[in-house]
């Protein structure tokens, strides 16, 4: 969900609470669409990235998308990018976390200039846990 406020405040919410905002190749194409139209926006100040969800930010890639090799690599591409596009945003970014903050969703959360913690936080890297390049 996408949004921008008469102050110039773009609010973008993850939207997939029935999948605790897992991060499937259909939602990072509208996130980088969305960032996109953020960047491009005269009247944006600021971009805050949220969620819809009140169990958290995001429970990071969605480990249930049934993805063949091609389309694996595909959606790794695509969190690097949707990575690049926020870490080079050239307006503010304020990551909002609340609950779970897991892997791509924490990912999401360093890529802002600012994060802003809730006191139910749980920020973790699953993969760095397990000794995997991150």
């Amino acid at each position: 969900m996408y949004d921008v406020d008469e102050s110039g405040i773009a609010l973008l919410r993850l939207d997939r609470p029935e999948a605790r905002n897992a991060i499937n190749t259909q939602m990072l194409e509208e996130l980088l669409e969305h960032l996109a139209t953020a960047r491009d926006g005269d009247a944006v100040k600021v971009l805050v990235l949220s969620s819809t969800d009140h169990m958290g930010l995001s429970a990071g890639a969605d480990v249930r998308e049934d993805l063949d090799v091609e389309g694996g690599v595909r959606r790794m591409e695509l969190f690097a990018r949707l990575y690049d596009e926020l870490t080079g945003f050239s307006k503010p970014t304020v990551a909002a976390c609340h609950g779970s903050c897991v892997g791509g969703g924490a990912e999401i959360a360093v890529a802002c200039d600012l994060r802003v913690g809730g006191s139910n936080l749980r920020l973790r890297f699953p993969g760095a846990e397990e000794g995997l390049a991150v």
